[in-house]
């Protein structure tokens, strides 16, 4: 099905307008033909932003001979570093910009608007601050603090090396401990960033800097012949079956003994010594130029120009909504006492919907959630046109992580086909993991949510610098509106605890939309935001914990779930409403998943064009 794009460039060029405005350096307009002036400009991002988070090179498996040295290094997280990659991916915008989408091709107005809404939005930021960092280690996303509980380069680095960097042969055996030998520089990099950071006044709050500290530890403190990452390269030469094998890890044990846990803990030293003078309040108000900060980060996480307030008023509106149906079912299954928070706090340490926390009892777990994607497999091709032939696996998140990282996350496959998705389940303690809650977390970080999206994106023809990213918003909101699909699919007919495993899930999402805008806009404290997602939900304490604490580190992040799984089910209303009869569920979620990781109004323009067509036929 070929899909018009006249909508999405009008859409797309509103959104980032006002980013544009003021930008300096925008070069003018060549001479060459329009197309071939494109891509030349999308071959100047490319490159730019491959060779500066050549991390994403990796997992995408992109050829050295596009992008030279990416499989050698980490990125620069350096202030230098940071200040070369906004500059190189400023300019390779600005050429973007200067090209008349309305004279391009169908395909290449849609990556125009693509990248300009994506790059714009995670530019928008450091146009206005001179801390934190511009790009993940995978992707194109803001940070304001370098150093944190549950990413940048103390969690991604190990966790990049464990599960994204090959080592099928001698060659990539080698690869590695030279990719290896650079985590030293890399962490320095950032530490001096953080020190950047603290001395322009953004200095996370003490509970932050608590729990990157106890990251920090946990990994330092087995050793390095039972680090994270020796290990896995241990088990990466045996799986290869390489020769000398011994000799490779004995190599990669001195590189982490001599370079990788002294620069942890030179990290760890200093945020023991800044402990002190960190503040306790939660929100980027406070930090430099906060305000405008939490406006421009809504802006990159959500597609949009929502103000924070409008965002605080949905986030009630849905509470309210999602509340009744909960309560609703609850009577039903007797439990008629206490508000909706309380009983769910009940459901939560029932022991017949617990697993034992021992080896045992996690292996029955991960054995119930593979079970729950391979029935959703089965009930796919009802649904949907297409299914991704990329597999996706179970993992438990490791140990060192589990801490502070999430209850559960996606890493996609490779595009060639070499390595699977992967989906992690954070197992620090079963008691996190009601049975009743794991089939919704399967169907969104697995099928039809982030594998399905990840897995259909990578196999699109288009360059491979918009498979590289995605919009926090659609992706996030497509994974949600693939839990209230499951529902609709009939999997939780005879199963009322489960779906509502589904709306508590749901209900979390859009308690998101209340606590993340009443830190960061409202001057709401932590433990503000943890006693109202406590008492709403019924989540128990720890895990509303870390999920605010995620929130204090990510602001907006969190937004784009309940906002994007809003538009999706918007517009297919609009669909069914305009095509009637010939209305298919197949094809509508077809054509979001095709573009399900692209800004959210370009989406919208795309699912306007299909309606458009659909009614022609």
């Amino acid at each position: 099905m070929k899909l018009k794009y006249r909508f999405a460039i009008v859409a797309c060029a509103v959104l980032v307008a006002c980013g544009q405005a003021d930008r300096p350096g925008t070069p003018a307009a060549a001479t060459a033909p329009a197309d071939e002036q494109f891509d030349a400009a999308v071959a100047e991002m490319t490159s730019a932003y491959f060779y500066h988070v050549p991390e994403a090179a990796t997992q995408l498996g992109i050829s050295e001979d596009l992008v030279p040295e990416t499989s050698t290094r980490m990125m620069d997280r350096s202030v230098a570093g940071n200040a070369a990659r906004n500059a190189a991916l400023e300019a390779a915008l600005a050429s973007l910009a200067v090209i008349d989408a309305e004279s391009l091709d169908a395909g290449r107005q849609s990556t125009h608007a693509v990248l300009t809404t994506l790059f714009e939005g995670a530019l928008g930021p450091s146009r206005l601050v001179d801390y934190g960092t511009t790009t993940g280690a995978w992707t194109l996303w803001y940070l304001p603090y370098s150093i944190v509980q549950n990413s940048g380069p103390t969690v991604d680095i190990p966790n990049f090396l464990t599960s994204q960097q090959p080592v099928t042969n001698e060659e990539e055996a080698e690869t590695f401990l030279v990719r290896l030998a650079t985590v030293g520089a890399a962490l320095t990099g950032a530490l001096e960033s953080y020190r950047h950071g603290v001395q322009q006044g953004a200095i996370p709050p003490d509970f932050i800097v608590d729990k990157s500290l106890a990251v920090t530890t946990a990994f330092i403190e087995p050793g390095a012949d039972r680090n994270p990452i020796y290990l896995a390269y241990v088990e990466k030469l045996e799986q290869a079956g390489i020769e000398d094998a011994e000799a490779y890890a004995d190599r990669a044990l001195r590189i982490i003994d001599a370079d990788v846990l002294p620069a942890y803990q030179r990290i760890a030293d200093y945020l023991a010594e800044v402990r002190s003078s960190a503040p306790h309040d939660a929100g980027v108000w406070r930090l430099p130029n906060g305000e405008a900060l939490y406006a421009a980060m809504i802006r990159h996480m959500t597609d949009s120009n929502l103000s924070a307030e409008v965002i605080h008023r949905t986030g009630l509106s849905e509470v309210g909504r999602i509340t009744a149906q909960m309560d609703e079912l609850l009577k039903g299954a007797g439990y008629a006492d206490g508000t909706v928070g309380e009983r769910m706090q009940q459901l939560n340490v029932e022991a017949r919907f617990l697993y034992a926390n021992n080896v045992e009892g996690k292996e029955e777990l991960l054995d119930d959630v593979r079970g729950y994607v391979a029935g959703m497999y089965e009930k796919l091709p009802e649904w949907f046109r297409e299914i991704p032939d990329h597999k996706v696996e179970v993992h438990m998140v490791p140990e060192f992580s589990q801490a502070s990282a999430p209850i559960g996350y996606y890493n996609n496959p490779a595009p060639d086909g070499s390595r699977p998705g992967y989906y992690f389940i954070n197992l620090r303690d079963t008691a996190l993991h009601p049975s009743w809650t794991l089939p919704t977390l399967s169907y969104h970080e697995a099928v039809p949510g982030h594998h399905l999206d990840g897995a259909t994106s990578i196999d699109r023809d288009v360059p491979s610098i918009v498979k590289a990213l995605w919009s926090n918003t659609s992706g996030e909101g497509w994974a949600l509106y693939a839990e209230r699909l499951a529902a609709e699919m009939g999997l939780y007919a005879d199963d009322p605890f489960g779906d509502l495993g589904r709306l508590q899930a749901e209900l979390h999402r859009a308690v998101r939309l209340v606590t993340d805008t009443g830190m960061h806009a409202m001057k709401w404290s932590r433990e503000e935001a943890i006693e109202y997602m406590v008492s709403v939900e019924g989540l128990d304490e720890e895990t509303a914990t870390s999920e605010i604490e995620r929130f204090v580190v990510w602001p907006a992040q969190a937004l784009g779930y309940k906002l994007g799984q809003l538009k999706i089910l918007a517009l297919r209303e609009q669909a069914r409403e305009a095509l009637g009869e010939q209305f298919d569920i197949r094809d509508f979620n077809q054509t979001v998943l095709e573009v399900a990781s692209t800004p959210l109004p370009f989406i919208e323009s795309t699912v306007h064009d299909w309606i458009a067509q659909s009614g022609d036929l």
